[in-house]
């Protein structure tokens, strides 16, 4: 795998074609993929823009990047991006977060507001591969490790005032290569989950506090 870092993007190049699931604006759910791209947009940038799909298309194709490609984009300064790797034995997991926090709520907040520029972008690469549902579990071990970290730095929502879980607009990826599954499950009690929340939950503490300092 290899990670291009920039000023205005982040791309994870993984070593061979990856099945993902994510929120992502482009090639987002449950789909494969050959890169993912966190991409910094300016958030004092005048309309028209283009559709934040196209924007992400033509920087992927801009870069050179195979398709099909998971695109995320973010306000936040790229000098938030904090790498944790974690491995038991053959198995490797490799977590990447950009983050801000103009943006944060709690959820189940009011609606309604135009949401702030400011995001938690969350990248999981897991080098071993998983069944569509274990995807699917990661993900929720991603944002209990996000939510966790949050808590653990007594971030609160600033529309309740109250312990906040994420930002209005976070956009989270987990991938693994293409083939018969090795892991079935991916719960806290697995190796996989552990190495996942312990990961996302040390990346996130490190881009966090570089946010708060």
């Amino acid at each position: 795998m290899k990670v291009i870092e920039h000023a205005d993007y982040m791309v994870f190049l993984p070593q061979q074609s990856c099945r993902s699931i994510s929120s992502a604006v482009l090639n987002g759910g449950i789909s494969d993929t050959e890169a993912v791209l966190n991409l910094r947009v300016d958030k004092d940038t005048p309309p028209p823009w283009l559709p934040p799909e196209q924007t992400l298309i033509e920087k992927a194709v801009s870069l050179g990047l195979s398709f099909p490609v998971t695109g995320m984009m973010t306000a936040a300064s790229m000098r938030s991006l904090s790498q944790v790797a974690k491995s038991r034995g053959e198995l490797m997991v490799h977590v990447w977060v950009t983050a801000g926090l103009s943006n944060t709520r709690r959820v189940g907040d009011a609606a309604g507001e135009m949401p702030k520029v400011g995001t938690i972008n969350i990248g999981v690469f897991i080098n071993q591969p998983l069944t569509d549902t274990a995807l699917v579990e990661a993900l929720m071990i991603l944002t209990e490790a996000k939510v966790t970290a949050i808590r653990d730095l007594d971030i609160v929502s600033p529309i309740s005032g109250l312990p906040a879980s994420g930002t209005g607009t976070d956009s989270h990826a987990v991938l693994c290569p293409k083939g018969k599954a090795v892991h079935h499950y991916c719960g806290k009690h697995t190796v996989v989950g552990e190495l996942i929340g312990s990961a996302v939950l040390e990346a996130c503490l490190q881009s966090l506090d570089k946010c708060l300092a």
